[in-house]
């Protein structure tokens, strides 16, 4: 039959997709930069200002 080629491509596709997927989400979650000491205080030391300060609306 014709579709029998297309079923082989298609439940390999089912099968090595999400394995993919996972690797590559996995792999960015593992490269993924983490803030340092003197940095994450630096992102609270602006957070805590953006919060005071009120909006600017133009």
């Amino acid at each position: 039959m014709e579709g029998e080629g297309f079923s082989g491509f298609w439940s390999l596709t089912v099968i090595l997709g999400p394995i993919v997927l996972f690797c590559v989400i996995l792999f960015a979650v593992l490269r993924r930069r983490r803030l340092t000491a003197r940095e994450h205080v630096a992102q609270d030391a602006a957070t805590e200002r953006a919060y005071r300060e009120p909006e600017k609306l133009n």
